[in-house]
C-alpha cells in the first residue's frame, strides 16, 4: 500500500504547491478582511482560482498521469479551502457560511486543476518531441 501511495504523490512537489496555495489563500483572506470590497465581489472566485492554480502547478511538475495529478490537486485544494476558512475564522469574518461547501468546492477545483496540470505536462512533452 505504501508503494502505491509513493507512486501517486511526490511529497517534495506537494510541499511546494501547498506552500504556494496556503500562503496565497491566507493573504487573500487577510486582504479581504481589510478590504471588504474584495470579499464581496471576488471572495469565492479568488479562493477557487488559488486552489485550482496550486493543483495545476503540482500536476504539471509531477507529470505522472491524470489520477496522480487529480489526487494531488484534490489534497492541495482541500488544504487551500481549510486555510481560507481557518483564516477567516481567526479574523472573525463569519466563515461558518462557507465551511460546508467552501472546502468541498476548493477541493473539487483543485482536482480539476490537477487534471489540467497533467494535460499541460502532456502538451509540454509533445512539444519537446516536435523540436527534436
Amino acid at each position: 500500500m505504501k508503494q502505491i501511495a509513493k507512486t501517486l504523490i511526490d511529497t517534495k512537489i506537494l510541499d511546494r504547491a501547498l506552500l504556494v496555495g496556503v500562503l496565497l489563500e491566507a493573504g487573500f483572506m487577510v486582504l479581504g478582511h481589510y478590504r471588504p470590497f474584495l470579499t464581496k465581489h471576488f471572495g469565492l472566485f479568488g479562493c477557487m482560482m488559488i486552489a485550482g492554480t496550486a493543483g495545476l502547478l503540482y500536476a504539471r511538475d509531477l507529470a505522472r498521469g491524470y489520477v496522480a495529478g487529480a489526487l494531488g490537486g484534490l489534497v492541495i485544494g482541500a488544504a487551500c479551502g481549510l486555510t481560507a476558512v481557518g483564516t477567516a475564522n481567526l479574523l472573525g469574518d463569519r466563515p461558518d457560511d462557507f465551511l460546508p461547501y467552501g472546502v468541498m468546492v476548493c477541493a473539487l477545483v483543485g482536482c480539476i486543476g490537477g487534471l489540467f496540470g497533467q494535460y499541460a505536462a502532456w502538451i509540454r512533452e509533445f512539444i519537446a518531441t516536435l523540436r527534436q
